[in-house]
């Protein structure tokens, strides 16, 4: 009884580690990327490429102002990039992106570019271009979409998810602001160029068959073990 006690303690700690292993075994892959917002362009495009990675998302349309501060303060000019539903739905040709041998036709973004900067006073009326740091952060996870209608440029269903990776970096962004008077500014819209990293999220199912394998290997052992006794 001792020994099948200690067997399943054995058994449960072998479960334990190879969860932790696994988790902390994610693959980080080095990015490049760009993304904007505004200018009544987009309401948030993207493309981030890495070895084996490309996430694309292009939206035909976007709001004229993505925010507003006043002049000779430290201005705000943080924006969210949202997936490409907020335009089309679930359609075809607004995202898509690959990971290895995986690929997807729907991004569901939820990127944060973050910075702020202070902005000087300037003469009513006039524009001008603002440069400060900014940092990335958000998950992107990629799925297909089925059931489309029409085929290959309609509406579609949400299919199977493909993989999700964790964004994170640092980068320039640049942004456009225009003085209406009053010290009021108006930003019209920003991009920003960026590198750091892409952390693969593994599955769950990963993680517990990852444990199961190791369970398995131990039990073989302890059969053959038991058979040479």
């Amino acid at each position: 009884m001792a020994t099948t006690r200690r067997g399943i303690a054995f058994v449960s700690f072998i479960c334990f580690i190879s969860v932790l292993a696994s988790a902390h075994s994610v693959s980080d892959i080095p990015i490049n990327g760009s993304a904007s917002q505004g200018f009544g362009q987009t309401t948030g495009d993207y493309n981030i490429q890495g070895p084996g990675l490309s996430l694309i998302q292009g939206i035909p349309a976007g709001p004229i102002s993505i925010g507003f501060c006043t002049a000779g303060t430290t201005c705000n000019f943080s924006f969210a990039i949202p997936n490409s539903s907020v335009f089309c739905g679930l359609c075809l040709g607004q995202s898509f992106g690959s990971l290895g041998n995986k690929s997807a036709t729907f991004l569901d973004s939820s990127l944060l570019l973050t910075g702020s900067a202070l902005v000087p006073s300037s003469e009513g009326g006039s524009a001008q271009i603002v440069q400060l740091p900014m940092t990335v952060s958000g998950i992107i996870t990629g799925y297909q979409l089925v059931n489309c209608f029409p085929p290959d440029v309609g509406l579609c269903d949400l299919g199977p998810k493909q993989f999700a990776v964790r964004i994170v970096g640092h980068g320039t962004g640049t942004f456009i602001v225009q003085n209406f008077g009053g010290g009021v500014l108006n930003i019209f819209g920003g991009s920003a160029t960026f590198t750091g990293t892409a952390t693969v999220i593994p599955e769950p199912i990963s993680l517990a068959l990852t444990g199961t394998g190791l369970v398995g290997i131990w039990i073989r052992r302890k059969i053959a073990q038991s058979k040479q006794d």
